[in-house]
């Protein structure tokens, strides 16, 4: 069933998709643009508040777990030599940041089978922050013969709690996908970088792919690791809509051992911007 997910998704995708489809700004440096919003059913939703500052917040899929960010574009970088890779090339530069509140969510698995936290565990009362930075550049230059190709996204933050009162006895769920979410709220810090890399497969659809590594507390005594892969693509009017499929690997050590979880993922999406002319920007037309 999840598979047919899958392909129905892409052949929506690539349908009504007649040029080059634009990159995707989510795991990006840049924003969404000024005044426009675009809602998603898993992904959190954006909305542009100003020149380049969005705000998000997942609530459909998340709806235990409060959550609301904000990430701002704050610089670019044009570089100044005249031969080598970098020469006409340009460099965003933007920060990421994004409070939950996870009580309701780890409550809530207290109840499931087989049960993540034991029913006698007080689950911390607790404010989670991500703060993240990112630089985003387009290695291949968009040419009178071809299209621009090749966005990479690097990207280092940190995440951490603060205590909003002191009667927890949680102690960290034992899965590789949840013990770092769970340490996060019992006073550790979790530290991660990663990169994304986004191309044009074909004139229809663009592919996605990442990698993250997380480290517990400022040394590597417990690591975890994540890898995505996505296609993608605008169909629609405008191209307003934007499916997508794909895969997440999820592994890492937990109380020493080595663990690993394999999760589809899907997602569509629908862009309500203002009626205007739309500003060319990195690739001559606007990311959305």
């Amino acid at each position: 069933m999840e598979l047919r997910l899958l392909v129905i998704l892409v052949l929506v995708a690539v349908s009504g998709v007649k040029a080059q489809a634009p990159f995707q700004s989510r795991p990006t440096a840049y924003t969404v643009d000024n005044k426009t919003f675009e809602f998603a059913l898993f992904a959190p939703s954006r909305y542009g508040f100003c020149k380049n500052t969005e705000v998000f917040s997942s609530v459909l899929a998340d709806w235990k777990l409060p959550n609301t960010g904000i990430k701002r574009l704050w610089f670019t970088k044009e570089a100044k030599r005249d031969d080598g890779f970098f020469r006409s090339r340009r460099i965003y530069f933007g920060t990421l940041h994004n409070f939950d509140y996870p009580k309701m969510f780890f409550e809530s698995v207290q109840d499931k089978k087989p049960k993540l936290i034991a029913d006698t565990c007080v689950v911390p009362n607790v404010l989670t922050m991500k703060n993240e930075a990112r630089a985003t550049i387009l290695l291949k230059n968009k040419t009178s013969c071809d299209a621009g190709n090749f966005l990479l996204t690097v990207r280092a933050g940190v995440k951490n709690s603060f205590k909003l009162s002191k009667d927890a006895t949680m102690p960290p769920i034992n899965k590789a996908l949840w013990y770092r979410e769970s340490v996060v709220c019992l006073d550790t810090i979790v530290w991660f970088v990663g990169a994304d890399l986004d191309i044009h497969f074909n004139d229809r659809l663009n592919i996605l792919v990442d990698a993250d590594f997380y480290s517990v507390d400022w040394g590597v005594k417990a690591w975890s690791g994540e890898n995505k892969v996505f296609l993608y693509g605008y169909c629609g009017q405008n191209r307003r809509i934007l499916a997508q499929a794909g895969f997440k690997v999820a592994y890492g050590t937990v109380f020493g051992d080595f663990k690993t979880i394999l999760l589809p993922m899907i997602d569509i999406s629908y862009c309500f911007e203002p009626k205007k002319s739309r500003d060319k920007g990195l690739f001559g037309k606007k990311m959305y």
